[in-house]
């Protein structure tokens, strides 16, 4: 950093950790809150038994002597005190005598608009003894887990619904043709011997066998956790501000105290904030604008440059012609942190989606299961090209802002250029602006949107009311951009029509009238402006409307929207330090998403349960 700058050190190196505000305390709650929520959903998920896939069941055709089948050691979450610690997990279609199974029904349902339809409804019962028999005519009880450590999981025959009724799934007993015949997934303990169902699918008869629906709620429950780490990673990543912001909020923190004791006045911050200069066309001095102010947290960070007294040479320099102190040529380049909190919460938000979309293709479960991971898969594929395509738009406009030295203006060269400088009147002057019944002064830049408050019933006889945005309307007049060795002339309507990138900074001012509001973000006299974009000759036709002085090249020329290089255009309210503040280190903006869109590609690829 320059020594004649009051930045210590705005170098943050490896790792940097910013104090939040309390805005961001709110998104790192948030997130916290959901880490929690992801964390006691896993821990939970441990105690639900693992069970395997349906395909490592034995399938039989008939039940089979205890003894003969295939026991071994059982997964995680087996409770000793309801499960033995060894068991066969087999397939076999048995016969419902006894006992309630499900339910189902058809009802009629209305909509808002006063029609309907029928609608089926399907629910399992719950956990009971079963009395069923296999196609020998073999009997065992069986049941869902009573200790509701598996909920019941069963698929039936569904009757057509066009018409109200309701039924119950029972064994009407022996030898009954009313009977549900079912394929069934069962988990047999030996010591002592007894049947555990863990799914069951309706069959035809005992000469067709279908699959059972798998039983993934342990698997579930784990993705459910994965979904909240990864809604709370992105809370938090977007909660973490870049690393340069909080150190310019610091300083202009300490110039808002400095400032109780000052009286406002044009170009100075004090304790009514910085009071922009009102002029009338061809530099007629009008005095102080009475509205808006530039308050402290917007404001230079080293104190506004002195605004001339005279504005007949408005492109030349100023006295010795030394550069502004919130120059980059004295400041330097601020750097970043390369690492900071949101790299980690980028890497929770994209690992935790990435893995839960490969595990919910490739994992055993349902069709939806599988459908619903293709379709993640698809979102997180989505996502992850625009997070890159973004992050590489903001890399090259970064590296444009480092590589490309700030020119002094009154050498500022044709082609591509960026300039620093404080913004001045030209001799279109500073016209009145009134909106809303409000008037403000000494802008040379402005944005205001109108909203209506609107109340609205819905059709269950709720009232909501809300702010409802009705209108946007952009203003500017010419002004000169000035940083001490001269100024250079920017005409607003040329980075309109090429669809330049403005930024007019904060809200300055907020009112009301009735059911209406408006907002403003503007730039005025006595502003900080950056400017990156083509430095190009001016028209016959502008330097005869807006002026110029034929002695000085830098009158000459004036800036606009990059065309041919490619890269990006931006009129920025505020120094270099305040465009920097809003970017963070290469590793983040280019890295991070460049190893989640690999990674994620490798996940989807080489992923197997």
């Amino acid at each position: 950093m320059g020594t004649d700058s009051d930045i210590q050190d705005l170098d943050h190196g490896l790792f940097q950790f910013s104090p939040p505000t309390w805005k961001h305390m709110i998104g790192y709650c948030v997130a916290a809150l959901l880490f929690l929520v992801g964390f006691i959903t896993y821990s939970t998920s441990l105690t639900i038994p693992d069970i395997p896939q349906i395909n490592e069941a034995e399938l039989y055709s008939e039940l089979q002597d205890p003894y003969d089948y295939d026991y071994g050691p059982v997964q995680a979450g087996y409770e000793p005190e309801e499960y033995a610690q060894e068991a066969a997990f087999i397939i076999v279609n048995l016969e419902l005598q006894r006992g309630t199974i499900a339910y189902d029904s058809c009802e009629w349902v209305e909509n808002d608009e006063g029609g309907g339809s029928w609608s089926y409804s399907f629910y399992m019962a719950d956990a009971q003894r079963l009395t069923m028999v296999d196609r020998q005519g073999q009997q065992i009880t069986a049941a869902f887990s009573y200790e509701n450590s598996l909920s019941p999981e069963g698929d039936f025959f569904k009757p057509s619904c066009n018409s109200g009724w309701s039924r119950t799934l029972k064994g009407e007993g022996h030898g009954s043709n009313e009977n549900f015949v079912m394929t069934a997934f069962v988990l047999v303990e030996e010591y002592p011997l007894r049947y555990q169902l863990l799914s069951v699918q309706e069959v035809s008869s005992f000469s067709q066998t279908s699959t059972p629906p798998e039983v993934t709620q342990r698997e579930d429950r784990g993705r459910f956790a994965l979904l909240g780490f990864g809604i709370g990673g992105l809370v938090f990543m977007y909660s973490v501000e870049p690393s340069l912001k909080h150190d310019l909020r610091s300083i202009r923190n300490s110039n808002q105290k400095k400032a109780k004791d000052t009286n406002s006045g044009v170009g100075v911050l004090g304790h009514e904030g910085r009071f922009f200069q009102h002029m009338g066309p061809n530099f007629e001095v009008l005095g102080a604008a009475d509205s808006p102010r530039r308050s402290a947290d917007k404001d230079w960070l080293f104190g506004a440059p002195p605004l001339p007294t005279s504005y007949e040479r408005v492109f030349a320099g100023d006295g010795d012609g030394a550069l502004i102190r919130e120059h980059p040529s004295r400041l330097g380049s601020p750097q970043p942190g390369t690492i900071t909190l949101y790299s980690i919460g980028a890497v929770i938000f994209a690992g935790s989606f990435i893995w839960l979309s490969a595990d919910l293709r490739a994992r055993d479960g349902s069709f939806f299961h599988t459908m619903l991971g293709w379709g993640m898969t698809a979102f997180v594929t989505i996502i992850n090209l625009m997070w890159f395509y973004t992050a590489w738009k903001q890399f090259k406009l970064q590296r444009t802002i480092k590589d490309l030295p700030t020119s002094p203006i009154r050498s500022v060269a044709v082609g591509q250029a960026e300039i620093v400088g404080q913004v001045r009147p030209s001799i279109a002057g500073t016209p009145e602006m009134t909106v809303g019944g409000r008037t403000h002064q000494g802008l040379v830049l402005w944005q205001w949107k109108s909203y209506k408050y609107e109340c609205n019933t819905d059709s269950d006889g709720d009232t909501h009311c809300s702010w409802n945005h009705k209108e946007t309307k952009n203003g500017g007049v010419p002004f000169i951009v000035h940083d001490g060795t001269g100024g250079i002339l920017i005409d607003p309507m040329l980075w309109e029509q090429r669809k330049g990138e403005i930024d007019r900074g904060l809200v300055v001012d907020e009112w009301t009238r009735g059911d209406w509001k408006w907002n403003l973000t503007c730039i005025g006299v006595g502003d900080p402006i950056y400017l990156l974009g083509d430095c190009e000759p001016r028209k016959n036709d502008h330097l005869e409307a807006w002026g110029s002085d034929p002695t000085l090249p830098n009158a000459l020329v004036t800036m606009v929207p990059s065309t041919d290089t490619g890269e990006g255009s931006v009129l920025h309210y505020g120094t270099e330090l305040d465009v920097l503040s809003n970017l963070r280190s290469t590793f983040e903006i280019l890295i991070v998403p460049m190893l989640v869109f690999l990674f994620g590609i490798f996940m989807f690829i080489n992923y197997t349960p």
